[in-house]
Order: C-alpha cells, then structure tokens, then sequence
C-alpha cells in the first residue's frame, strides 16, 4: 500500500470514527430525553387518574344528595297536600276560623300556589286546574335543589370522561417515548452507517411529534 492510499485509509477512518461517536452523543441525548418525557407523561396520567375518580366521586355524591332531596321533597308534598284537604274541608264545612287555622300554616310554595289557584275561580270555572299542586306556581325547595344536583352530577360526570380521555392521552404517549427508546437505543449498533443515521432519526421525529403532543395537552403541575 502506497503512502497516499495509507493517509487515505487513515482520515476515512478517522472520520468514520467521529461519525460513530456524533451519533453515539446524539443517541444518548435522546435516550435521556425520552426518559424523562416518559417518566413524565407517566406522571401526568396518574395525575389526571387522580382527577377522574374524585369527579367520578363528586358525582354519586350529588346524585345521592339529589335522591335524598327527592325523597324529603316526595314527603313535605305529602303533608302539604293532607294540610290542603284539611283546609279545603274546613272551607266547605264554612269553618272560617279553622280555614284560616290551616291556610296560615301553608308552607311559601303551596301558599303561593293556591292563591294562584283560586285566582282560577276553580268552584266556576270548568277549565280551571284541578289544584294547586299541579299550578307552575307550586314549586318545592327540595325539587329545585334535587334538579340542581342531577345537572351537578351529569356535568361531573361529563368531566370525570374528558379526565379520562387526557390520561389515556398520556398513557399513549407514554408508548410513543417507549419508541423512541427504542430506536435511539438500537441506533450506532449496526455497521451501516447510514441505518444508524436512520434509526437515530426516526427516534428524533417521534420524540417530536410526542413532544409537541405534551405542549397541546393540558397538564397538572
């Protein structure tokens, strides 16, 4: 071998070299990167889990909360109405006094109700409501809490499953940086230069794209 073709077969080395070891450096920053967006994409879907069950939980609370308001409700209306024939009875049997006993004693939404009622003329007029209870006037406390409650729930409910979507969001993402480990770790182990480069790549471009889908997702801190 001449001098010449010697110098030649010396710097093609050299540079071979340095290509193995810039892929190597380059390899093993985007091993360290990967890591940590794993581990932090790990981080972020258990956080966002966390998110899920306390909505989830919320969300029975508001509808046992709304059942027992139905019940109260279910109940005062059943002692509003026996007060209500007892006053109409009293008012039949033209006992003022003892009318006026029982109508004082209406709770706000019956009393509201039945003077909406009587404003009806329910003794003439055949198109009249048949009572008060069926008046938009006669509106409980307890019904409008309960339904208050019902929509509380629901939208939990709603919440708790876009929690969900976000962590399985970073549970995906978690795969995708998983890939990227991969083909930044299988990168300089091949004795094709140009595959090494390849693999090196790939594992770049994924890691970006996951990257970019860490930015665009909303995160607990």
């Amino acid at each position: 071998m001449s001098e010449l073709e010697a110098d030649k077969s010396f710097l093609s080395q050299g540079q071979g070299d340095r290509f193995d070891r810039w892929v190597e450096f380059a390899s093993a920053i985007v091993l360290a990167l990967a890591t940590a967006l794993t581990a932090w994409c790990g981080y972020q879907a258990a956080q966002w889990d966390g998110e899920q069950a306390k909505s989830y939980t919320e969300a029975v609370q508001a509808q046992v909360e709304a059942a027992r308001l139905d019940g109260l409700a279910a109940t005062h209306g059943s002692v509003q109405v026996g007060l209500f024939s007892q006053w109409v009875d009293a008012t039949a049997a033209e006992n003022q006094d003892l009318a006026d006993f029982y109508y004082e004693r209406f709770p706000p939404a019956l009393a509201v109700a039945t003077a909406a009622w009587l404003e009806t003329k329910p003794l003439t007029n055949p198109d009249a409501p048949s009572s008060p209870f069926v008046m938009p006037e006669y509106q409980l406390p307890e019904q409008q809490a309960a339904q208050q409650k019902r929509e509380e729930a629901k939208a939990k409910f709603v919440q708790a499953n876009d929690y969900n979507d976000i962590s399985d969001r970073f549970v995906l993402l978690t795969v995708l940086f998983a890939t990227v480990l991969f083909f930044a770790g299988i990168s300089g182990k091949f004795q094709w230069r140009a595959l090494d480069l390849a693999m090196l790549v790939i594992g770049v471009v994924v890691m970006a794209v996951g990257l970019l889908l860490i930015i665009l997702s909303p995160m607990i801190l």
